[in-house]
């Protein structure tokens, strides 16, 4: 192999690594931008449901503070596998 060979063989493993880690780079935007917005709907949603639950039991409704804690459980639950699911993909071939 000569060496011009060798420089354009080094320069297409190159372009190929440069190819991946830009895919890999918008892989992880997207994915930060999912996660950003799963905690952003937790955060909005344990207020709206703490905001909730205290009027409830300001106002004696035992029954409706469970339900709203029961309810709160269930968005946790989801938020939680929104978060999983979103983590898990997994990253761009090498070879793509």
């Amino acid at each position: 192999m000569t060496d011009q060979q060798t420089f354009e063989t080094q320069l297409d493993e190159a372009q190929r690594l440069i190819a991946w880690l830009r895919a890999e780079l918008e892989r992880q935007r997207a994915l930060n931008g999912e996660l950003r917005k799963a905690v952003a709907d937790v955060a909005r949603t344990f207020q709206e449901s703490l905001a909730a639950a205290y009027e409830a039991g300001e106002s004696g409704e035992i029954a409706r503070v469970r339900e709203v804690t029961r309810a709160n459980q269930r968005n946790w639950q989801e938020y939680l596998q929104q978060i999983i699911r979103a983590a898990q993909r997994p990253p761009a071939s090498a070879e793509e």
